[in-house]
């Protein structure tokens, strides 16, 4: 028995050898696995903290200039693109699980851009402020987006008066005063 363990002992380390690495890919497979799970969670948490630090009537589009907009509202808008840029990243780097992304995440942007029309209107102001940068991608998936939900958003069509127009108006009104 000896002499045919001594026969086959490198065939054995070998085994033995390939059975460890199996096992240990295996467990970091697993922690792998576990971390994305962290991470969506951790997500989550900052979610929940975005949406009960909403400020009132982001439901409701008025045409009031997203730059003369309370800075509760220009910073819930910029929260909440901030922290989707960041699953958007974790998403491309396979650090959040794959079925959350698809099935939850990008989902509920479309909700929540569809529910929430300040949240399209912040995008825009702060897109024009050279923010949502990175990662790489983010801005035009976001364009995608948009167009996607173009008849589903409820952004109403706001009339931009030009200064030039109005300042022409109040002038009228002088001279027609002035000329009674």
């Amino acid at each position: 028995m000896l002499k045919i363990l001594r026969k086959y002992e490198a065939l054995i380390a070998h085994l033995f050898t390939i059975t460890g690495l199996v096992f240990v890919w295996l467990q970091l497979h697993q922690s792998n696995e576990h971390k994305k799970w962290e991470n969506y969670n951790a997500m989550n948490l900052r979610y929940y903290e975005w949406y009960a630090n909403m400020p009132d009537k982001m439901d409701v589009d008025t045409c009031v200039p997203f730059s003369k907009q309370p800075q509760e509202v220009k910073r819930w808008a910029r929260t909440y693109f901030n922290l989707y840029s960041e699953e958007y990243w974790l998403y491309q780097e396979d650090l959040i699980p794959k079925e959350m992304w698809t099935k939850r995440i990008d989902n509920g942007v479309n909700v929540n851009l569809e529910t929430y029309p300040l949240l399209v209107r912040g995008y825009a102001y702060w897109k024009s402020k050279n923010a949502f940068v990175h990662p790489d991608g983010f801005r035009s998936h976001i364009a995608r987006k948009l167009e996607m939900l173009k008849g589903e958003l409820k952004l109403k069509k706001c009339e931009i008066k030009s200064v030039t127009t109005s300042t022409k108006r109040k002038s009228n009104k002088k001279t027609e005063s002035e000329q009674k």
